[in-house]
């Protein structure tokens, strides 16, 4: 899978990603990593929408894919910033190799 970080948008601290695939499992894929690493639970906080959060996740991400801003992962405070992108390259790259 390809993700490769686009923007991180200062006023309201959204990491938008492009990735190969335009549907909601390649944010799917990366929150699910994301949770096992932090040895957590992933869970969808609206039923039927494309968004994913990480039970005691400690920076409170918001993984989410819709069809107008594609996927992004919104950060709770701008401030950790720097440590979640490193936190999303790192994955990124676990997640090259995989195939949905």
């Amino acid at each position: 899978m390809y993700y490769k970080i686009n923007m991180v948008t200062e006023e309201d601290g959204w990491i938008v990603i492009d990735t190969d695939d335009r549907d909601s499992e390649p944010i799917k894929m990366l929150c699910q990593s994301v949770a096992e690493e932090l040895g957590k639970e992933m869970f969808q906080p609206y039923e039927g929408d494309a968004q994913f959060m990480i039970k005691g996740d400690p920076y409170k991400l918001i993984f989410q894919y819709d069809y107008m801003f594609g996927s992004v992962v919104i950060l709770d405070k701008l401030s950790d910033k720097d440590d979640v992108v490193k936190l999303l390259e790192r994955h990124f790259d676990k997640l090259k190799d995989k195939r949905i």
